[in-house]
């Protein structure tokens, strides 16, 4: 059908090779974390990768309970004065397609030239690349990358392997096991829903609204980019009920709203509200949620709140891809992007 489409197919099948791949290096991981001990950690990306970012830094945060942050590499490259007394110590993980964005080396290159001293524990999906050669330790995983400009499978896996990897150094066998489970998971989601997914790019809305929170409110903005990447509408990305606070005059009839949500009452009165307003609302769940005059796509399956990231992007990724037959869009090749750019 098309690049981006076989590739969005294909991250099922390259996350269980990511799984047994980072099983494999996990020692090494293990030994250079307990070896560093840093004071806190930096997720460090550009674009899409910056918002995956957030969601790993969001996760150490919340589940081990160690300070870290996201930055974008270029802004860390422009104001490294201003990062290096913050990054003193920390282990930086920058997440990267290719390897090869300029950014990323500017910003290392910047910090250490800033006095500020660090170890850089990087994952790619290329390689033998210019990352790996500012890396105490390099996780090169080529299968993930993505040949089309917008990246899919590539955002996927990188989300995916961070949170296999911190799984494992919590000690939390429960998440771990839902990650070795999702690609099975993920695809009879696919098989499931694709038709109607390929129906909703059909309805007359022009943008789209993607929400969800805490851990997975990065992985959500990524979910958010691919509508203006592959299918070149506006997009937003907020977190769920923040959304009333200025972004709901917004939301009317022209407005596709995903929503990636447990279905608490408070979250179902939000659902409702957007309804009211005549936009085209779909929920992502764990268990069937009916909300009249909303869509609800439901995995059937009690998902830890990480690996609800995983169904909702990829409910994000086919949407835009069947948009893009309808705006008239090439998602290999859309102008004016690049694979990855370079300064």
């Amino acid at each position: 059908m098309s690049l981006i489409y076989d590739e969005i197919k294909n991250q099922y099948q390259a996350m269980r090779r990511c799984a047994e791949h980072l099983e494999a290096r996990l020692p090494e991981i293990r030994a250079l974390v307990e070896q560093v001990n840093p004071p806190l950690v930096v997720f460090m990306g550009c674009g899409s990768s910056f918002s995956l970012a957030k969601s790993m830094a969001d996760t150490v945060n919340i589940r081990l309970k160690r300070p870290s942050f996201a930055v974008p590499a270029g802004d860390a490259t422009v104001h490294a004065a201003r990062y290096a007394g913050t990054m003193e110590g920390a282990l930086i993980v920058p997440v990267s397609r290719s390897g090869s964005t300029s950014e990323v080396m500017f910003a290392l290159d910047a910090l250490k030239a800033a006095g500020c001293s660090f170890t850089v524990l990087s994952l790619s999906c290329a390689e033998h690349c210019k990352l790996s050669e500012h890396s105490a330790l390099s996780i090169e995983m080529p299968w993930c990358f993505d040949e089309s400009v917008c990246q899919t499978r590539t955002v996927s896996c990188l989300y995916y392997s961070v949170m296999y990897v911190l799984s494992r150094l919590m000690g939390d066998e429960t998440l771990r096991a839902q990650l070795l489970a999702f690609p099975d998971i993920g695809e009879r989601y696919v098989r499931r829903f694709e038709a109607e997914w390929a129906a909703l790019a059909d309805r007359s809305w022009d943008h789209a609204v993607v929400l969800a929170d805490a851990e997975i409110h990065g992985i959500a903005e990524e979910g958010a980019l691919a509508f203006k990447e592959v299918c070149q509408l506006p997009s937003n990305c907020y977190h769920v009920l923040d959304v009333r606070h200025g972004p709901m005059v917004l939301i009317r009839d022209r407005t596709l709203v995903i929503a990636a949500i447990a279905g608490g009452p408070l979250e179902q009165d939000l659902i409702r509200d957007m309804v009211g307003h005549g936009s085209t609302v779909v929920t992502c769940t764990d268990r069937p949620l009916a909300i009249d005059g909303a869509l609800n796509f439901p995995v059937d399956e009690d998902l830890d709140h990480i690996v609800r990231g995983l169904a909702a992007i990829v409910l994000c990724q086919l949407t835009a891809f069947y948009k893009s037959r309808v705006t008239g869009t090439d998602p290999d090749h859309p102008d004016g992007l690049d694979a990855w750019i370079k300064l």
